[in-house]
């Protein structure tokens, strides 16, 4: 398996970085959360489907820019998640492409997390022209009518590997302990399929395991969240995740 390193963050097996999303509405609450987030976090996430002044350029500019500086060092990840894939936010493809663009342009950010149903459209130069300015791209897959069979998410992170993405991401909502658990065996076997680094979240409460199992199933990244702040059902307060990680360390 490629390691892939952003900053000084190195995205491999062993133990999983501790990645935390940021999902204030406002720029004072974006900054606030940033401040509480870099305590403990590997790697912040902007959720910027949540903010409120999405498509002003000028404000989502000042925003990224005063990111960048709250986080020196940390890797800041820019997440613009539509309605469809558990997303705040309605946008066409069109405002979808521009705004990430946009913030890739900033150079405030180090990752773009892009769904794998757009790239489809969006096409390999979009996530090449990315990457020429120096951002690593995240291209994601999230399932939430269940947990697709493992040929299937075996396939998508094939795709992903030709769509040419740095790290591959999937997301699904599991139906019972088996699909957790073959998840996790997915993920094992994964890393003999794709040579990206992958990561994967089986949410709700059930799905809780595959958060803290990357030392296991080699899942490169997992999601804390900040006290009263989940982005996703299933996510542990990021400092009660650090100390369950650390245990295993």
């Amino acid at each position: 398996m490629m390691d892939v390193q952003v900053r000084n963050v190195r995205f491999d097996a062993g133990k999983p970085k501790i990645c935390v999303p940021l999902i204030g509405t406002t720029f004072d609450e974006i900054i606030e959360q940033a401040s509480q987030a870099k305590k403990h976090a590997d790697v912040i996430e902007w959720r910027a489907d949540y903010y409120k002044d999405i498509l002003d350029d000028e404000e989502l500019l000042i925003t990224l820019l005063a990111l960048r500086d709250e986080l020196r060092e940390i890797p800041l990840i820019f997440n613009l998640r539509t309605k469809p894939e558990g997303g705040q936010v309605e946008l066409t493809l069109r405002e979808y492409r521009r705004i990430n663009e946009f913030a890739v342009s900033s150079r405030a950010i180090d990752i773009a997390d892009i769904e794998l149903s757009h790239v489809d459209k969006l096409g390999s130069t979009f996530i090449k022209w990315m990457q020429a300015l120096d951002t690593k791209v995240i291209l994601s897959d999230h399932n939430y009518q269940g947990t697709p069979e493992n040929a299937v998410l075996l396939f998508r992170l094939n795709m992903m590997e030709h769509w040419g993405a740095d790290i591959a991401k999937i997301v699904v909502v599991p139906d019972n302990e088996g699909d957790v658990i073959r998840l996790m065996e997915m993920t094992m076997k994964a890393q003999t399929f794709v040579t990206l680094p992958t990561i994967t979240v089986s949410i709700g409460k059930l799905g809780k395991l595959s958060r803290v199992a990357g030392y296991l199933d080699g899942s490169c990244m997992t999601y804390g969240c900040l006290p009263g702040h989940s982005s996703a059902e299933g996510q542990i307060e990021v400092e009660k995740l650090a100390a369950i990680l650390a245990e295993f360390s």
